[in-house]
């Protein structure tokens, strides 16, 4: 990544998080409770770059029992006080990229029946002004990353559709949102390598284009050696 440093206001698109309905900072008014995800050594806030991919994950929670969550804009959530105990040098934020799925096209669950997110972890710096006021600031390159992923994931007119949410209203999302879970498999990872063996699988990603209703599913690595159902 490079040396520039964007305000999280000023990226070309908004980044979301996650935040319990009760968890309410009375003395700020902002959000103070959230996910947290950890790979391998690093914790970080799980953060999404896509309105879409928070709302699905939060209705693929609720659909398991896991009430209470919605997305948030990320400046809403108080991070400086949610993240206090870990080192600032260790902070992440852990920017979901999609979901994974296998080579059959089905999306992956975890042991808690959430979707998996592709996950990147961002290093980012909180600057606080002489009035108390905090701003988010992340590396600009990983906004060209994720332009890209979307394009590499979702095909060329992809970022555009991401950017086009910022136009949605929360219904219109929420109804996007519910058509995606309704139109995709859905198998625990667990299931899915008990029925097949490692040989000839690809792990893949997935992310659901609006403008046509359909989720594309790319190979991480590779070609995909198997035919899907």
């Amino acid at each position: 990544m490079g040396d520039q440093l964007l305000p999280s206001t000023d990226t070309i698109f908004p980044l979301w998080g996650l935040v319990h309905t009760v968890a309410i900072n009375p003395e700020t008014g902002q959000r103070d409770q959230t996910f947290f995800m950890k790979l391998q050594d690093q914790l970080g806030v799980l953060t999404f770059a896509s309105a879409l991919d928070a709302e699905i994950y939060c209705q693929r929670l609720a659909a398991v029992g896991i009430d209470g969550w919605q997305r948030q804009r990320l400046e809403r959530i108080d991070l400086a006080r949610v993240m206090a105990p870990v080192p600032e040098s260790e902070r992440r934020l852990m920017l979901a990229l999609g979901f994974f799925a296998s080579d059959t096209n089905d999306l992956l669950l975890d042991d808690e029946q959430a979707l998996i997110p592709p996950l990147l972890p961002v290093p980012f710096d909180m600057q606080h002004s002489l009035h108390g006021i905090s701003q988010l600031y992340i590396d600009a390159d990983v906004m060209s990353f994720v332009h890209q992923w979307w394009e590499r994931i979702g095909g060329t007119s992809y970022p555009e559709q991401m950017h086009s949410l910022e136009c949605w209203s929360d219904l219109t999302l929420s109804q996007c949102a519910a058509e995606a879970l309704e139109k995709v498999k859905i198998i625990s990872l667990t299931q899915y390598n008990q029925a097949w063996t490692s040989v000839g699988t690809t792990e893949e990603c997935a992310v659901f284009a609006p403008e046509s209703g359909t989720w594309q599913f790319s190979p991480l690595e590779g070609r995909r050696q198997r035919m899907v159902h």
